[in-house]
């Protein structure tokens, strides 16, 4: 059976096929290469400058970083081209994808390609990392296609656990063949290591560091309430230092809430990194907070947990009334730290700074636990058995 995987979100599409390669599954990826940035596998595995910007990133950026093995194949899907300018070009690369699409005997399709592959009659599963949060809700074509597409798909995996209810609540798609599979987290490469000198660039041996590296945007990711926690953690460890990355539509809103809260001298902001570096900035910290509004998490939670963090993100939803998609999903609880209103955002912080021995106990657990849930072979056979079925 030889597999495509058409697209790369958050780089586990390359995770997956890697690991599949490696079991000798006859698995090929299919790369955007004017996708954002961050869907390139040089992000994850080459060595690119921290200065390179995921948003305007060039084929020149990415020269040399890495050597691509041979079963990934790229293709200019023109997004950075208007349509007006190039039609005829924009749906020849179409008309491309539908062929090489044609050479497999199954598809597992990411972001946007299950609105092309229903038209393929090549049987595909969908693959979703979040995109259910918008496509339902939305008109035009694109969203309807969408819609169509997944309800088309053979099977469906989604990655992200708080997007379970969305996905009960479209009476369109059948849940028998909606199939939950967390994201593929490497520990051999998200693992503890020395970190010390970048964190001798930010603050003294007896110093707290902090770091999120999460995208600006209050709306998905609450970093409104995690600055306004830290405004109160301040008060009481001045010397700490929160890391956060100057990246997304809300970076100036965060900025300007930091500064009317008078802690902007605590606070540093960085360039969204490549993954190799993001490892260091993990190590680098004493405590890892993602998000604050979702009730899941996408790679950031387990990456961190991974390189053994204690880790904070809003797991449980807003009032934790209803058993949480996580532990519906996953079938237990996770280590992480739960943190949705800013009084538990800040009483975990507390308690972390308070006990060394906690914090590093905790860092082990989470370590274990995403072994134990994320690891590649676990999250690649679970692929392949949706792909086989």
């Amino acid at each position: 059976m030889r597999i495509l995987i058409l697209g790369n979100m958050a780089n586990d599409g390359y995770s997956v096929a890697k690991e599949l390669r490696s079991m000798g599954v006859d698995v090929d990826l299919g790369i955007n290469e004017s996708d954002f940035g961050m869907a390139l596998p040089e992000w994850e595995d080459g060595n690119i400058s921290s200065q390179v910007d995921p948003f305007n990133i060039t084929k020149k950026d990415v020269e040399g970083v890495w050597k691509s093995p041979d079963w990934i194949r790229y293709f200019d899907f023109l997004n950075k081209v208007p349509r007006k300018k190039n039609r005829i070009g924009k749906i020849n690369v179409r008309i491309k994808i539908m062929r090489m699409m044609r050479e497999y005997d199954v598809i597992e399709t990411q972001v946007p390609w299950a609105m092309y592959a229903q038209f393929s009659g090549i049987p595909y599963v969908a693959y979703d990392a979040g995109w259910i949060r918008y496509f339902p809700f939305g008109k035009g074509i694109r969203n309807k296609l969408t819609r169509r597409g997944y309800s088309k798909a053979k099977k469906i995996i989604f990655t992200n656990a708080d997007t379970l209810p969305i996905f009960e609540s479209q009476k369109y798609l059948d849940m028998n063949k909606i199939h939950f599979v967390p994201f593929a987290i490497d520990p051999e490469k998200y693992k503890p290591i020395d970190a010390s000198e970048l964190r001798s660039k930010f603050i003294t041996s007896d110093g707290l560091l902090i770091f999120s590296p999460s995208r600006q945007s209050w709306e998905e990711k609450g970093n409104d309430k995690i600055i306004s926690a830290y405004a109160q953690f301040v008060k009481n460890y001045p010397n700490s230092k929160f890391v956060l990355v100057d990246w997304s539509v809300d970076k100036e809103k965060s900025k300007s809430h930091a500064k009317s809260l008078g802690m902007e001298d605590n606070i540093v902001w960085i360039n969204p990194v490549p993954k190799n570096q993001l490892i260091q900035y993990y190590n680098a910290s004493d405590i890892v907070i993602d998000q604050a509004v979702l009730g899941g998490w996408g790679t950031s939670t387990p990456e961190a947990m991974s390189c053994g963090k204690p880790t904070m993100t809003s797991w449980a939803g807003k009032d934790k009334i209803d058993e949480p998609s996580v532990i519906k999903c996953f079938g237990e609880a996770p280590p992480a730290l739960h943190g949705w209103h800013i009084d538990e955002i800040f009483d975990n912080l507390m308690r972390l700074a308070k006990n060394d021995e906690y914090r590093i106990e905790l860092g082990k657990r989470c370590r274990e636990w995403v072994i134990k849930t994320h690891h590649p072979k676990l999250v690649a056979e679970k692929h392949l058995e949706v792909l086989q079925s």
